[in-house]
């Protein structure tokens, strides 16, 4: 698929190597390493306050991540904080300047079980030595048109999504459009501002925030978020330092950042546990007795988990998933019988009562499994009700099974902040006719996009999986789930009616391609794009996984790699991640030293054999600069 995007940023200096940042990177680990293991000084925060202390030890690092002497050191700490499965704490913040955010920024803080100081990730800090107005010459209004217009140009030529199906681009009717402010926060620094729907599908969200188009040229922006009602939903921030009579007739001139948000997949119960190539339909518990994965040392499940799928009432509503037929408010309703149990067993097994129910399974059993590997409420999961364990509510996966073909036909709409349902739409591929509901690779890749957004950089940043490494390690780790639980080394092979699925290669050790091929095209596969991209990271973790010879281990390492990375990282910021995760586990003996010497190897072994071995290199998660190694670190 071809969508018009844009990103005016120049990225041609190689920030994982330039001088600037080699020191800044110096000073910070030895800043951090001073620190680390450190108590608690007198007069600050209490040990257990872990965001004050975060915010106060951001403070001391001003100088050396970054901040120039005349800066406000202006931080947007995140309420929650991160546990991972060995009790490391991770605690997020954007940058701000004057109380606006800055794009795609991201640093985070970590502690130890034991409180003490671990260090800091760091995706990139924006120095500002000098004044940078921030009132915007433009309105937000304005931006608004500047957007709807954008919008307007679709690519001209007909346009298919991975499983081959026709894309039909919602042409959108701009005829006496005239933004119209159905919410506007007066108080708030960045302005934000809510729009009437108009001709998209929701209100439009406009705010102010700065965005950094080369070092020295920072300007401020309005970002403008829009939905169609064919669930494409895009990111637009419009340069405010302009007046329409600035720009002229080139409106175009003025869009500095354009981006497609939608993700797509290159997308007791009678129901098909994996597809129905697999089996015929099983009656199963729900929840069910056993899932594939055992439960993390830390923290403990709570008492009563798993809850009710189905809130006790017999339709296919829960606290974690509305599953209705696409956008109607169209539920299955099962059956109580005799002994008060209820029932879900459609008639028809490829009716659309079945896709409702399927998808509402999936969805379920997506939760849980993530639940016990640590996603949890105060991770930002997908709730309605959060039983007082933190985080925000309100916030179940909206599961919406077409009866016929839909945009994608595998479509998950980005996770919004925490508090706000993501949407998953499942269709009909029309070559096959067959329903991507019932094929849980699909809707198991798509529900993981969910888990990584709301994960890296925490639940309330909606960009830190944007720039090139980021958002194809976004794909990579959707299959990698899909791959794991199903222990397949294919996806989508049921619905397209493929044995090698709907990948370029199968996820075996015979795999092609490598680090170093990011950003090129070889023999025919175009690795600039976001699923080509996330093979490469797929086929490392499935890789992983076999050296591991613990799916169990494998999995918890990624979920706790995913808290403790940076924002928008690079594949091997995650590599050090997992192995991160890995000494953790050491460190607070949940595995002997033997357990992890032996891990530690498969995982080095996994990245090395795709050029990612330890003195392997990148211009961050760009897809320049980029040095393999293939040697495993010397003993």
């Amino acid at each position: 698929m071809k969508f018009k995007q844009i990103d005016k940023r120049d990225f041609s200096e190689n920030s994982a190597i330039s001088e600037r940042q080699k020191k800044l990177k110096s000073a910070t680990k030895d800043v951090s390493k001073k620190l680390r293991g450190s108590t608690v000084p007198e007069g600050s925060a209490e040990k257990s306050d872990y965001v004050k202390r975060a915010q106060q030890h951001l403070q001391s690092l001003a100088p050396s991540i970054g901040f120039a002497s005349t800066q406000p050191v202006e931080f947007k700490m995140d309420s929650v904080v991160q546990n991972t499965s060995a009790d490391t704490k991770v605690v997020h913040a954007k940058q701000t300047y004057l109380s606006k955010d800055i794009f795609q920024s991201g640093i985070s803080v970590k502690f130890g079980s034991d409180g003490s100081n671990k260090g800091v990730n760091v995706d990139k800090v924006i120095t500002i030595d000098q004044s940078v107005d921030s009132t915007p010459k433009l309105s937000a209004k304005d931006a608004v048109k500047i957007t709807a217009k954008l919008l307007l140009d679709q690519p001209e030529e007909p346009q298919t999504d991975q499983f081959g199906e026709p894309l039909e681009l919602e042409k959108i009717n701009l005829e006496d459009f005239e933004p119209e402010i159905d919410i506007a926060n007066e108080e708030d620094p960045s302005m934000t501002t809510f729009f009437k729907p108009g001709p998209f599908a929701e209100r439009t969200k406009a705010r102010l925030l700065w965005f950094e188009l080369k070092p020295n040229d920072l300007r401020l922006g309005w970002e403008v978020i829009t939905t169609q009602k064919n669930s494409l939903q895009y990111r637009t921030i419009v340069d405010a330092t302009k007046t329409i009579g600035d720009i002229g007739g080139n409106e175009q001139d003025a869009v500095l950042y354009h981006k497609l948000l939608t993700q797509f997949l290159h997308a007791r119960m009678n129901v098909y546990t994996v597809n129905p190539g697999v089996s015929d339909r099983k009656m199963v518990d729900c929840p069910p007795d056993n899932l594939p994965v055992k439960p993390a040392p830390t923290p403990p499940l709570p008492q009563g988990f798993p809850e009710h799928w189905c809130d006790n009432n017999p339709v296919t509503i829960g606290n974690c998933t509305f599953a209705h037929l696409g956008t109607s408010s169209t539920v299955y309703t099962g059956t109580n019988d005799d002994d008060n149990i209820i029932i879900f067993n459609p008639q028809d097994p490829v009716g659309n009562d079945q896709k409702i129910l399927n998808i509402f399974y999936y969805n379920c059993f997506m939760h849980d499994y993530f639940y016990i590997l640590g996603f949890r409420e105060q991770d930002g999961n997908f709730q309605n009700n959060n039983f007082g364990r933190g985080g925000l509510e309100t916030d179940r996966v909206d599961a919406r099974a077409y009866s016929g073909s839909v945009v994608g036909p595998a479509v998950a709409l980005p996770s919004p902040i925490d508090g706000i349902s993501p949407i998953m739409n499942m269709g009909l591929v029309t070559s096959t006719n067959s329903h991507t509901a019932f094929d849980s690779d699909v809707v198991f890749h798509e529900f993981t996009h969910g888990v990584t957004n709301r994960l890296v950089g925490g639940p309330l940043n909606t960009d830190a999986l944007e720039r090139p490494q980021s958002r194809g390690m976004g794909e990579g780790w959707s299959d990698y789930v899909a791959c794991t639980i199903n222990k397949k080394n294919v996806v989508g092979d049921w619905v397209v009616n493929n044995p090698d699925g709907i990948r370029n290669n199968k996820y075996d050790s015979s795999f092609p391609h490598n680090f170093g091929h990011l950003g090129k095209s070889v023999n025919g596969v175009n690795y600039n794009e976001v699923h080509n991209i996330g093979e490469i990271w797929c086929t490392t973790l499935v890789e992983m996984n076999r050296n591991i010879n613990d799916d169990n281990l494998s999995m918890q390492l990624v979920v706790d790699a995913l808290k403790l990375s940076p924002t928008n990282p690079s594949f091997l910021d995650m590599r050090d991640s997992i192995l991160e995760a890995l000494d953790d586990k050491l460190e607070n003996n949940q595995i002997n030293s033997e357990k992890h010497t032996q891990v530690k190897k498969g995982i080095w072994k996994a990245f090395a054999k795709f050029g990612m071995g330890p003195n392997a290199s990148s211009n961050g998660p760009q897809l320049s600069g980029i040095t393999t190694d293939f040697n495993e670190p010397q003993e």
